[in-house]
Protein backbone atom coordinates (compact mmCIF):
# COMPACT_ATOMS: atom_id res chain seq x y z
CA UNK A 1 0.00 0.00 0.00
CA UNK A 2 1.38 3.38 -0.97
CA UNK A 3 2.35 5.64 1.92
CA UNK A 4 2.08 9.37 1.22
CA UNK A 5 4.52 11.43 3.28
CA UNK A 6 3.91 15.10 4.04
CA UNK A 7 5.59 17.44 1.54
CA UNK A 8 7.79 19.03 4.22
CA UNK A 9 9.00 15.62 5.39
CA UNK A 10 9.91 14.53 1.85
CA UNK A 11 11.82 17.79 1.40
CA UNK A 12 13.70 17.32 4.68
CA UNK A 13 14.67 13.74 3.78
CA UNK A 14 15.86 14.65 0.29
CA UNK A 15 17.85 17.62 1.61
CA UNK A 16 20.09 15.18 3.49
CA UNK A 17 20.74 12.91 0.49
CA UNK A 18 24.14 13.25 -1.29
CA UNK A 19 23.97 14.87 -4.71
CA UNK A 20 24.99 11.64 -6.51
CA UNK A 21 21.86 9.91 -5.22
CA UNK A 22 19.69 13.00 -5.82
CA UNK A 23 20.71 12.97 -9.47
CA UNK A 24 19.35 9.43 -9.76
CA UNK A 25 16.20 10.24 -7.78
CA UNK A 26 15.16 12.84 -10.37
CA UNK A 27 13.96 9.95 -12.53
CA UNK A 28 11.68 8.45 -9.88
CA UNK A 29 8.71 10.71 -10.62
CA UNK A 30 7.88 14.21 -11.80
CA UNK A 31 7.09 15.34 -8.26
CA UNK A 32 10.55 14.40 -7.00
CA UNK A 33 12.21 15.98 -10.03
CA UNK A 34 10.41 19.27 -9.33
CA UNK A 35 11.21 19.05 -5.62
CA UNK A 36 14.92 18.33 -6.16
CA UNK A 37 15.29 21.35 -8.45
CA UNK A 38 13.54 23.74 -6.06
CA UNK A 39 15.61 26.58 -4.63
CA UNK A 40 14.63 25.90 -1.01
CA UNK A 41 15.73 22.26 -1.12
CA UNK A 42 18.98 23.22 -2.88
CA UNK A 43 19.81 25.67 -0.10
CA UNK A 44 19.08 23.04 2.56
CA UNK A 45 21.09 20.36 0.75
CA UNK A 46 24.12 22.59 0.21
CA UNK A 47 24.03 23.85 3.80
CA UNK A 48 23.75 20.33 5.21
CA UNK A 49 26.70 18.97 3.26
CA UNK A 50 28.84 22.03 4.01
CA UNK A 51 28.20 21.68 7.76
CA UNK A 52 28.55 17.89 7.94
CA UNK A 53 31.17 16.82 5.42
CA UNK A 54 29.98 13.80 3.44
CA UNK A 55 32.70 13.29 0.86
CA UNK A 56 31.23 15.75 -1.67
CA UNK A 57 34.23 18.10 -1.68
CA UNK A 58 36.04 18.62 -4.98
CA UNK A 59 38.99 20.70 -6.12
CA UNK A 60 38.96 22.36 -9.52
CA UNK A 61 42.39 22.40 -11.12
CA UNK A 62 43.00 24.82 -14.00
CA UNK A 63 46.41 24.70 -15.67
CA UNK A 64 48.10 27.10 -18.11
CA UNK A 65 46.34 25.44 -21.03
CA UNK A 66 42.74 24.44 -21.67
CA UNK A 67 42.60 21.58 -19.15
CA UNK A 68 40.12 21.75 -16.25
CA UNK A 69 39.84 18.82 -13.85
CA UNK A 70 37.64 18.16 -10.83
CA UNK A 71 39.56 16.08 -8.28
CA UNK A 72 37.51 14.31 -5.63
CA UNK A 73 38.96 12.80 -2.47
CA UNK A 74 37.37 9.64 -1.12
CA UNK A 75 38.17 8.57 2.42
CA UNK A 76 39.02 4.99 3.28
CA UNK A 77 37.59 3.07 6.24
CA UNK A 78 41.07 2.69 7.72
CA UNK A 79 42.52 6.13 8.37
CA UNK A 80 46.08 5.01 7.61
CA UNK A 81 45.14 3.75 4.15
CA UNK A 82 46.10 6.08 1.28
CA UNK A 83 43.49 8.43 -0.13
CA UNK A 84 41.52 7.42 -3.19
CA UNK A 85 41.12 10.07 -5.90
CA UNK A 86 38.46 10.50 -8.56
CA UNK A 87 39.16 12.82 -11.47
CA UNK A 88 36.51 14.32 -13.78
CA UNK A 89 37.33 16.18 -16.97
CA UNK A 90 35.64 19.62 -16.98
CA UNK A 91 37.54 20.95 -20.03
CA UNK A 92 35.44 23.22 -22.27
CA UNK A 93 35.30 22.34 -25.97
CA UNK A 94 34.26 24.66 -28.82
CA UNK A 95 31.90 23.14 -31.38
CA UNK A 96 32.77 25.51 -34.27
CA UNK A 97 35.66 25.52 -34.81
CA UNK A 98 36.23 22.39 -32.78
CA UNK A 99 38.87 22.68 -30.07
CA UNK A 100 39.50 23.31 -26.38
CA UNK A 101 38.89 26.70 -24.74
CA UNK A 102 41.64 28.20 -22.60
CA UNK A 103 40.45 29.02 -19.07
CA UNK A 104 42.70 31.13 -16.83
CA UNK A 105 40.96 30.53 -13.52
CA UNK A 106 37.77 29.21 -11.97
CA UNK A 107 35.70 30.56 -9.08
CA UNK A 108 33.10 28.63 -7.08
CA UNK A 109 29.86 29.73 -5.45
CA UNK A 110 27.26 27.30 -4.13
CA UNK A 111 27.65 24.63 -6.81
CA UNK A 112 28.21 27.06 -9.70
CA UNK A 113 31.57 27.65 -11.38
CA UNK A 114 32.71 30.89 -12.99
CA UNK A 115 35.27 30.21 -15.73
CA UNK A 116 37.43 33.20 -16.71
CA UNK A 117 38.69 33.51 -20.30
CA UNK A 118 40.21 36.31 -22.42
CA UNK A 119 37.11 38.33 -23.27
CA UNK A 120 34.25 36.21 -22.04
CA UNK A 121 33.06 34.41 -18.94
CA UNK A 122 31.12 31.20 -18.44
CA UNK A 123 28.86 30.44 -15.49
CA UNK A 124 28.14 26.73 -15.35
CA UNK A 125 26.64 24.04 -13.18
CA UNK A 126 28.61 20.90 -14.13
CA UNK A 127 26.12 18.65 -12.33
CA UNK A 128 23.08 19.88 -14.29
CA UNK A 129 25.16 20.66 -17.40
CA UNK A 130 23.71 24.18 -17.55
CA UNK A 131 25.81 27.06 -18.88
CA UNK A 132 25.50 30.81 -19.41
CA UNK A 133 28.01 32.75 -21.54
CA UNK A 134 28.74 36.37 -20.62
CA UNK A 135 30.78 38.87 -22.65
CA UNK A 136 33.21 41.16 -20.87
CA UNK A 137 35.74 43.81 -21.82
CA UNK A 138 38.97 42.90 -23.58
CA UNK A 139 41.09 44.85 -21.09
CA UNK A 140 41.99 41.68 -19.22
CA UNK A 141 45.11 40.53 -17.40
CA UNK A 142 45.20 37.10 -15.82
CA UNK A 143 47.23 38.21 -12.78
CA UNK A 144 45.81 41.69 -12.10
CA UNK A 145 42.08 41.18 -12.47
CA UNK A 146 40.20 39.48 -9.64
CA UNK A 147 36.84 37.75 -10.06
CA UNK A 148 34.20 36.46 -7.69
CA UNK A 149 30.73 34.95 -8.10
CA UNK A 150 28.06 35.79 -5.53
CA UNK A 151 24.41 36.70 -5.16
CA UNK A 152 21.91 39.07 -3.59
CA UNK A 153 19.43 36.17 -3.43
CA UNK A 154 19.63 32.63 -4.75
CA UNK A 155 17.91 33.79 -7.95
CA UNK A 156 19.96 36.96 -8.38
CA UNK A 157 23.58 36.03 -9.10
CA UNK A 158 26.25 38.66 -9.63
CA UNK A 159 29.84 38.63 -10.90
CA UNK A 160 32.39 40.93 -9.28
CA UNK A 161 35.41 41.96 -11.35
CA UNK A 162 37.92 44.42 -9.95
CA UNK A 163 41.49 45.63 -10.25
CA UNK A 164 43.38 47.38 -7.48
CA UNK A 165 45.52 50.45 -8.18
CA UNK A 166 48.66 48.48 -7.31
CA UNK A 167 49.04 46.10 -10.29
CA UNK A 168 51.76 44.80 -12.59
CA UNK A 169 50.97 47.17 -15.49
CA UNK A 170 50.12 50.32 -13.48
CA UNK A 171 46.59 50.47 -14.88
CA UNK A 172 43.92 52.51 -13.06
CA UNK A 173 41.76 50.73 -10.49
CA UNK A 174 38.34 49.57 -11.67
CA UNK A 175 35.29 47.80 -10.20
CA UNK A 176 32.54 46.19 -12.30
CA UNK A 177 29.51 44.10 -11.39
CA UNK A 178 27.55 41.92 -13.82
CA UNK A 179 23.95 40.81 -13.39
CA UNK A 180 24.07 37.17 -14.56
CA UNK A 181 20.38 37.04 -15.51
CA UNK A 182 20.47 40.07 -17.82
CA UNK A 183 24.20 39.73 -18.66
CA UNK A 184 24.67 43.48 -18.21
CA UNK A 185 27.70 45.14 -16.63
CA UNK A 186 27.78 48.16 -14.34
CA UNK A 187 30.89 50.19 -13.50
CA UNK A 188 30.98 51.04 -9.79
CA UNK A 189 32.30 54.57 -9.27
CA UNK A 190 33.60 56.38 -6.20
CA UNK A 191 35.62 53.45 -4.86
CA UNK A 192 39.13 54.33 -3.73
CA UNK A 193 41.71 51.65 -3.07
CA UNK A 194 44.01 52.13 -0.11
CA UNK A 195 44.82 48.41 -0.21
CA UNK A 196 45.86 45.75 -2.70
CA UNK A 197 45.37 42.01 -3.07
CA UNK A 198 47.69 39.43 -1.61
CA UNK A 199 49.41 37.00 -3.97
CA UNK A 200 48.28 34.35 -4.68
CA UNK A 201 44.72 35.60 -4.89
CA UNK A 202 42.52 34.06 -2.20
CA UNK A 203 38.97 35.00 -3.20
CA UNK A 204 35.92 33.00 -2.15
CA UNK A 205 32.17 33.40 -1.76
CA UNK A 206 30.43 32.75 1.56
CA UNK A 207 26.63 32.96 1.52
CA UNK A 208 26.82 35.00 -1.67
CA UNK A 209 29.33 37.57 -0.38
CA UNK A 210 32.86 37.71 -1.87
CA UNK A 211 35.78 37.68 0.57
CA UNK A 212 39.50 38.11 -0.08
CA UNK A 213 42.77 38.79 1.70
CA UNK A 214 43.80 42.43 1.39
CA UNK A 215 47.08 44.16 2.20
CA UNK A 216 47.45 47.77 3.31
CA UNK A 217 50.35 50.02 2.39
CA UNK A 218 52.03 49.15 5.71
CA UNK A 219 51.70 45.46 4.71
CA UNK A 220 49.21 44.57 7.42
CA UNK A 221 46.81 41.88 6.23
CA UNK A 222 43.03 41.85 6.70
CA UNK A 223 39.89 40.20 5.32
CA UNK A 224 38.01 42.32 2.77
CA UNK A 225 34.44 41.75 1.56
CA UNK A 226 32.23 43.24 -1.13
CA UNK A 227 28.60 44.16 -0.47
CA UNK A 228 26.52 43.75 -3.66
CA UNK A 229 23.55 45.63 -2.15
CA UNK A 230 25.54 48.71 -1.06
CA UNK A 231 28.03 48.41 -3.94
CA UNK A 232 31.11 48.92 -1.83
CA UNK A 233 34.04 47.09 -0.27
CA UNK A 234 33.90 46.55 3.46
CA UNK A 235 36.84 45.44 5.66
CA UNK A 236 35.92 42.62 8.06
CA UNK A 237 38.82 42.14 10.45
CA UNK A 238 42.59 42.12 10.64
CA UNK A 239 44.40 38.82 10.40
CA UNK A 240 45.04 37.07 13.74
CA UNK A 241 48.77 36.99 12.98
CA UNK A 242 51.48 39.37 11.87
CA UNK A 243 51.73 39.17 8.11
CA UNK A 244 55.00 37.85 6.64
CA UNK A 245 55.20 37.86 2.85
CA UNK A 246 57.35 34.71 2.96
CA UNK A 247 54.71 32.67 4.80
CA UNK A 248 52.08 30.76 2.75
CA UNK A 249 48.53 31.90 3.59
CA UNK A 250 45.07 30.90 2.36
CA UNK A 251 41.44 31.81 3.02
CA UNK A 252 38.70 29.17 3.10
CA UNK A 253 35.17 28.40 4.35
CA UNK A 254 34.77 26.30 7.48
CA UNK A 255 31.56 24.26 7.88
CA UNK A 256 29.49 26.53 5.71
CA UNK A 257 29.15 29.58 7.97
CA UNK A 258 32.63 30.59 9.10
CA UNK A 259 35.72 32.10 7.54
CA UNK A 260 38.96 30.26 8.04
CA UNK A 261 42.54 31.36 7.44
CA UNK A 262 45.69 29.24 7.29
CA UNK A 263 49.26 30.43 7.78
CA UNK A 264 52.44 28.37 7.56
CA UNK A 265 55.78 29.55 8.89
CA UNK A 266 58.32 29.18 6.09
CA UNK A 267 61.10 28.49 8.61
CA UNK A 268 59.58 25.99 11.06
CA UNK A 269 56.84 24.65 8.69
CA UNK A 270 54.36 25.09 11.55
CA UNK A 271 50.75 25.56 10.43
CA UNK A 272 48.10 27.53 12.34
CA UNK A 273 44.42 27.75 11.37
CA UNK A 274 41.94 30.29 12.76
CA UNK A 275 38.16 30.55 12.27
CA UNK A 276 35.70 33.44 12.56
CA UNK A 277 31.92 33.54 12.12
CA UNK A 278 30.90 35.55 9.05
CA UNK A 279 28.10 37.43 10.84
CA UNK A 280 28.90 37.57 14.55
CA UNK A 281 31.26 40.29 15.73
CA UNK A 282 33.63 37.85 17.37
CA UNK A 283 37.40 37.65 17.26
CA UNK A 284 39.41 34.93 15.52
CA UNK A 285 39.61 31.58 17.33
CA UNK A 286 42.61 29.31 16.87
CA UNK A 287 41.25 26.01 15.58
CA UNK A 288 44.29 23.87 14.88
CA UNK A 289 48.08 23.81 15.10
CA UNK A 290 50.17 21.37 13.05
CA UNK A 291 53.77 21.38 14.23
CA UNK A 292 55.62 18.68 12.27
CA UNK A 293 59.19 19.68 11.28
CA UNK A 294 59.13 17.37 8.22
CA UNK A 295 55.96 18.98 6.85
CA UNK A 296 56.50 20.28 3.29
CA UNK A 297 56.43 23.97 2.47
CA UNK A 298 53.05 24.51 0.84
CA UNK A 299 54.44 26.95 -1.71
CA UNK A 300 57.54 29.16 -1.89
CA UNK A 301 56.95 32.89 -1.44
CA UNK A 302 56.74 35.13 -3.31
CA UNK A 303 54.77 32.86 -5.63
CA UNK A 304 51.63 32.80 -7.76
CA UNK A 305 50.84 29.22 -6.77
CA UNK A 306 47.59 28.69 -4.90
CA UNK A 307 46.42 26.16 -2.32
CA UNK A 308 43.17 25.05 -0.71
CA UNK A 309 42.27 23.13 2.40
CA UNK A 310 39.27 21.65 4.20
CA UNK A 311 38.41 19.30 7.07
CA UNK A 312 37.06 15.86 6.16
CA UNK A 313 34.27 13.94 7.90
CA UNK A 314 36.68 12.82 10.64
CA UNK A 315 37.82 16.45 11.14
CA UNK A 316 41.27 15.78 9.71
CA UNK A 317 42.97 18.53 7.77
CA UNK A 318 43.34 17.99 4.01
CA UNK A 319 45.46 20.42 1.97
CA UNK A 320 45.90 20.60 -1.80
CA UNK A 321 48.69 22.63 -3.35
CA UNK A 322 50.78 22.81 -6.50
CA UNK A 323 54.14 21.32 -5.68
CA UNK A 324 56.89 22.99 -7.70
CA UNK A 325 59.29 20.13 -6.97
CA UNK A 326 56.86 17.36 -7.92
CA UNK A 327 55.45 19.51 -10.76
CA UNK A 328 51.80 18.83 -10.20
CA UNK A 329 48.98 18.76 -7.70
CA UNK A 330 49.81 17.26 -4.31
CA UNK A 331 47.36 16.41 -1.54
CA UNK A 332 48.29 16.18 2.14
CA UNK A 333 46.15 14.62 4.85
CA UNK A 334 47.18 15.19 8.46
CA UNK A 335 46.60 11.97 10.42
CA UNK A 336 47.73 13.08 13.88
CA UNK A 337 50.19 15.48 15.51
CA UNK A 338 53.14 13.44 14.18
CA UNK A 339 52.00 11.84 10.91
CA UNK A 340 50.75 13.00 7.53
CA UNK A 341 50.22 11.46 4.09
CA UNK A 342 51.10 12.90 0.68
CA UNK A 343 49.49 11.77 -2.54
CA UNK A 344 50.16 12.90 -6.11
CA UNK A 345 47.05 13.80 -8.14
CA UNK A 346 48.43 14.37 -11.64
CA UNK A 347 51.70 14.07 -13.49
CA UNK A 348 51.56 17.04 -15.84
CA UNK A 349 53.62 20.17 -15.31
CA UNK A 350 51.58 23.32 -14.80
CA UNK A 351 52.75 26.82 -15.66
CA UNK A 352 50.24 29.12 -13.92
CA UNK A 353 47.95 26.82 -11.92
CA UNK A 354 44.80 27.88 -10.16
CA UNK A 355 42.88 25.91 -7.55
CA UNK A 356 39.41 26.40 -6.11
CA UNK A 357 37.12 24.33 -3.94
CA UNK A 358 33.89 22.94 -5.38
CA UNK A 359 30.82 21.33 -3.79
CA UNK A 360 28.25 20.05 -6.36
CA UNK A 361 24.64 21.19 -6.03
CA UNK A 362 21.39 21.50 -8.00
CA UNK A 363 21.42 25.32 -8.06
CA UNK A 364 19.86 26.50 -11.32
CA UNK A 365 21.14 29.29 -13.52
CA UNK A 366 19.05 32.26 -14.55
CA UNK A 367 17.35 31.46 -17.84
CA UNK A 368 16.87 27.81 -16.93
CA UNK A 369 13.75 28.20 -14.80
CA UNK A 370 11.74 25.89 -17.05
CA UNK A 371 12.62 22.27 -16.48
CA UNK A 372 13.49 20.15 -19.50
CA UNK A 373 12.17 16.71 -18.60
CA UNK A 374 12.03 15.34 -22.14
CA UNK A 375 15.31 13.41 -21.75
CA UNK A 376 14.51 11.97 -18.31
CA UNK A 377 13.34 8.39 -18.20
CA UNK A 378 10.72 8.05 -15.50
CA UNK A 379 10.54 4.94 -13.37
CA UNK A 380 7.31 3.83 -11.77
CA UNK A 381 7.35 3.75 -7.99
CA UNK A 382 6.37 0.37 -6.64
CA UNK A 383 5.15 -0.26 -3.16
CA UNK A 384 4.79 -3.65 -1.62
Amino acid sequence: MAVKLPYDMEEEILSRVPWKSLAKFRGVCKLWNSLILEERLNKKNLSFHMHSYSGEHRFILTDDGPNISAVGIEEQKNVVDPLSLTVQDFTLIKVRPYGPIKVYKTVHCGGLLLCVMDNQLLVRNPLLKETSWIKCGSDFHERDDAYSLGYLSHCDYRILRFRCANNSRNRPSRVEVCDVASKTWKVIDNISFDWFLSVPLSILSLRGTPYCIGLREDHTAFVQSYDFARERFQPIDDMPFRYDEMNPIALEIYKGDRLSVLEQCHKTRKICIWVKHWLMLTSWTKLLVVDIPEFPLLYPRPSLLSMNYFFNKTDRLVITFNDTGMKGLSIIRVINDKEFQVIKANESQVGFPFLCSYVPSFVRLAGFSKQDTSRIRWRKRRFN
